[in-house]
């Protein structure tokens, strides 16, 4: 618990010293004026990427095996988050 919660402050720092809490930034990015939000995710997406395939090319065995799931439980907290970000916006 208290390693997904560092991690968790880490992300919020870097998210923090990167400038991408601000409104301006999130409605930027919202509206496909301001990329640096969307590349600063997919560059963290890639570096976990990469962690997870050398931890397991090691075996060190922290790779979960957790089965694809897409229920009814996504959609309605897919559909909840994009109607919060979209009144947020406003």
């Amino acid at each position: 618990m208290w390693i997904g919660f560092l991690i968790g402050a880490a992300f919020g720092f870097a998210l923090h010293r990167g400038g991408l809490v601000r409104y301006s930034r999130v409605m930027g990015t919202l509206l496909l004026r301001d990329l640096k939000p969307m590349n600063f995710m997919f560059s963290g997406l890639a570096v976990a990427a990469l962690l997870y395939g050398i931890s397991d090319l090691l075996q060190f065995g922290v790779v979960p095996k957790i089965n694809g799931y897409f229920g009814i439980g996504h959609l309605v907290g897919g559909v909840t988050f994009g109607v919060g970000m979209a009144l947020a916006g406003l």
